[in-house]
């Protein structure tokens, strides 16, 4: 039998074994490479000044030249399709900051957050809600709350939304949110319904992070003339029940009111009303599931808040809240219940 060669037994060593295939087909250069990668990724992902600076330079050329290929190619989308790609990356690399909040006040010194906000009117909602989600998972519990240090970190990720907010982020989302439309279907509204979802998780995440912030952001959105508006507004093929934003909306506009009383205070008689009509609507309609058995709580959580307060009773009263939590006792268990709790925050003292 002839002796194998080197070579053959180097390949066999690599690519039989009970007649498998091991090798992974790369030569020892194209190895070395691939090493070199991901060692470049490593250090990439290891935060520290440089790291962050070298972020905010990728961010900011991105961003110069997707403006120019939009401005070069208007009639041309997929000759900047490239550029937009980078530039979603850049956006998500800023993730990396969720790790160790310190280095959010770079972002504010090297007077990147302009662009940020500015990103949130890009053409491509993609892009808008890239920040939208990451201000969102700054601002999320688990970006400050650690052991020991939630405080000074809580501070941190504070000043950086405070920054923010100057360069008028929260406008700049109020009018973003109103652009998306939930409506069409097609993959652009499904990713509008994702910039929806994201919006209210960023409110929902500043009420735990600090109220006063999530006071500004209700304002300076025009946020409670928007959940007037969706809380009653089903995208659902039955028009009665809830769709998962429209629960959500009514979550949002639930947190938001035990949290702030001065929130409350904003409140006015149009969105009593619109609350009123949504329960009313689910007078003879017994929730199918727990999105909407979620939706009808929550609306009574916003209703029970409102009205614990004088303003609020009497808008109770003006818009015949008391007549409706009288036909709600007359109708199956769940009304009953519903209207119980609303009947006892409308008795109870201030």
């Amino acid at each position: 039998m002839a002796k194998k060669s080197r070579e053959e037994e180097d390949y066999n060593e690599e690519h039989d074994e009970d007649g498998r295939f091991f090798s992974d087909g790369l030569t020892t250069e194209e190895k070395g490479v691939m090493t070199w990668v991901d060692h470049m990724e490593e250090i990439e992902d290891t935060l520290d000044a440089a790291a962050v600076q070298r972020l905010v330079v990728r961010l900011e050329r991105a961003t110069s030249k997707n403006t120019e290929d939009r401005i070069t190619y208007a009639q041309s989308p997929e000759n900047f399709v490239e550029s937009e790609a980078e530039l979603d990356e850049a956006i998500q690399r800023l993730l990396l900051l969720t790790n160790d909040v310190q280095y959010l006040r770079m972002l504010d010194e090297l007077e990147v957050l302009p662009t940020l906000v500015g990103l949130v009117a890009h053409e491509n909602a993609d892009i808008a809600l890239d920040v939208i989600q990451l201000v969102a998972e700054l601002a999320a519990e688990d970006a400050w709350s650690h052991e020991g240090e939630s405080q000074e970190e809580r501070a941190m990720v504070v000043a950086f939304v405070a920054a923010m907010a100057r360069c008028e982020f929260f406008q700049a989302l109020g009018q973003n949110l109103r652009r998306l439309n939930e409506d069409v279907e097609s993959s652009e509204a499904e990713a509008d319904r994702q910039g929806v979802f994201q919006t209210l998780t960023l409110i929902e995440n500043l009420v735990s992070l600090d109220v006063t912030l999530a006071e500004k952001a209700v304002e300076e959105m025009d946020l409670l003339e928007w959940l007037r508006d969706r809380i009653p507004k089903s995208l659902a093929r039955d028009s009665v029940q809830a769709d998962s934003n429209q629960q959500y909306a009514a979550e949002i506009a639930s947190i938001l009111f035990q949290a702030s009383p001065e929130i409350c205070r904003q409140t006015g008689s149009s969105f009593m009303d619109a609350l009123l009509q949504c329960l009313a609507k689910h007078r003879k309609h017994t929730p199918v599931d727990d999105i909407e058995m979620e939706y009808l709580e929550n609306i009574v959580d916003s209703i029970c808040m409102l009205v614990a307060t004088p303003e609020g009773k009497q808008l109770f009263i003006d818009h015949e809240g008391v007549e409706l939590l009288v036909l709600l006792q007359k109708q199956h268990q769940v009304g009953r219940l519903l209207s119980i709790k609303i009947l006892d925050h409308a008795l109870s003292p201030p």
